[in-house]
């Protein structure tokens, strides 16, 4: 039996209109749940025992591939993207018995497969020039139907959106046409729902309307028409959001969040919301994440590992900031109809026509649920603009030791011109960075609970939060 060897093509050239999705980045290096796509590839290969080669340009190609003469290779083209693993499980087992030079295809050709290295340098040195022949002459076929086309935008769009990354109690399934949430927390997804139908008519214009609600005995759902748009989220980890697309994008935000229903209340029942958003559901889910399983070895991480002894005195910390500030400062004793969770990966975003659409508010049951502080929403937007929040999502970051022998947080994302013009945004619409930026350091800390199955990721957002606020000490 021949070796088999997957050569995985990641030179298909991406168009213009695929690029305003995952900017410079090659098809193989788009991330979907966390992992690259050509990483998908090279793990089912490895599954299969089949050696993987990744190339990104063809010199000395011949040098690549190795010397082996009596090898079977499958060249196959990085917009190829895996949408049935167990199909595509069936063609490398099929790879083993293939006599000669044979196509892999569906409505286009996704890959050629090689018994002899000769043929495929030559092949090569031919394609390297054209980028594009002609596959017609080649008889031998092996049907395809596992992969999408996603150099196809439209295509892209709808694989690209499917990679839902719900966290753990949620479950998300889509088609052409729709979505559907799903929960066994039926009170969330009721709120959820209930939601829309209970804000004023000139915020629903912004929310994606939600649909055929249904309870079970175990679960509730609801459906929500398909966006033709993915979320800012995948746009921003991709480097697909210039300045001046992100300028549009928060002239957008800020209109919704001018626009929210706006209620003057007591300086009393002010001051309960603030310390109920900020200060009480801080507590109460560092209380639950005293009770995970991982948290004494998080709390040894933080003593050992960071300038703080335990998570308290990081919590303490923050506390001290936040009350020290809220007395030098003057705030307005207003509440607002909040979305309750205006990160970017609920935020669909098309820069083509400029429209913006909000997903998955927080919920609410009654009226009175609808109202809270109005720097909550912009505090959540901050934590994906200014605290990289989606790329802790996707898992670009890096935590090591530095020559303090003390943990270090690396995110490969230059933010520093985007947090500039967030900045000079909040100052024109009259709130306080400072206080912004403290709010957002208590969304890291109240999360840890709720992201406690990914416990780098948990770790991730400590020494966020830690970097939050020293940045928050220096400027105060």
């Amino acid at each position: 039996m021949k070796k088999v060897v997957l050569v995985y093509d990641d030179t298909v050239l991406v168009n213009d209109s695929i690029k305003t999705i995952i900017g410079k980045n090659s098809f193989g290096e788009i991330i979907l749940k966390r992992k690259k796509l050509f990483k998908y590839v090279s793990d089912i290969a490895s599954k299969k025992d089949i050696e993987f080669i990744k190339i990104n340009d063809f010199i000395n190609f011949d040098k690549k591939i190795g010397y082996e003469n009596k090898v079977i290779y499958f060249h196959l083209l990085s917009n190829a993207a895996i949408n049935d693993e167990k199909d595509f499980e069936l063609i490398l087992e099929k790879l083993k018995y293939v006599k000669d030079i044979t196509i892999v295809k569906d409505d286009i050709v996704y890959g050629i497969v090689f018994t002899s290295r000769d043929e495929y340098i030559k092949f090569i040195k031919k394609y390297e020039d054209y980028h594009d022949l002609n596959f017609e002459n080649y008889q031998n076929v092996i049907n395809a139907h596992c992969f999408l086309n996603i150099a196809d935008y439209n295509n892209l769009l709808t694989f690209i959106s499917s990679g839902f990354d719900s966290r753990y109690f949620n479950s998300l399934k889509g088609n052409k046409y729709s979505i559907t949430k799903q929960s066994n927390d039926k009170n969330k997804m009721n709120m959820e729902y209930s939601y829309y139908w209970l804000i004023p008519d000139e915020m629903k214009s912004w929310m994606v309307m939600p649909y055929d609600y249904q309870e079970r005995e175990n679960y509730a759902s609801y459906k929500m028409e398909r966006m033709p748009m993915v979320d800012v989220a995948i746009r921003w980890t991709h480097s697909a959001i210039d300045t001046n697309e992100f300028i549009k994008l928060l002239d957008k935000l800020f209109r919704f969040f001018e626009i929210r229903s706006v209620k003057k209340v007591s300086i009393e029942d002010y001051k309960k919301v603030v310390k109920s958003l900020y200060i009480d559901k801080v507590l109460d889910r560092l209380e639950k994440l005293k009770k995970c399983d991982f948290f004494p070895q998080l709390n040894s991480y933080i003593s050992i590992g960071t300038d703080f002894n335990s998570i308290d005195d990081i919590f303490n910390y923050y506390l001290k900031l936040l009350n020290n500030y809220l007395n030098k400062i003057k705030l307005k004793n207003n509440l607002v109809i909040g979305h309750g969770d205006v990160f970017f990966a609920n935020i669909l975003y098309s820069k083509e026509i400029d429209l913006l659409r909000l997903i998955d508010p927080k919920g609410a049951l009654k009226e009175s649920d609808l109202w809270t502080d109005p720097y909550y929403d912009v505090a959540k937007l901050s934590h994906s603009i200014c605290g990289n929040y989606d790329f802790f999502n996707v898992d670009i970051y890096d935590i090591s030791i530095n020559q303090n022998m003390k943990f270090e947080l690396d995110i490969n994302f230059d933010n520093r011109v985007y947090k500039e013009i967030f900045k000079e945004k909040l100052s024109q619409k009259g709130y306080d960075y400072n206080l912004v930026r403290l709010y957002e350091a208590s969304l890291f800390l109240s999360m840890l609970p709720l992201h406690i199955d990914n416990k780098r990721k948990v770790l991730g957002f400590v020494l966020n939060a830690i970097n939050i606020l020293k940045e928050i000490e220096k400027n105060v």
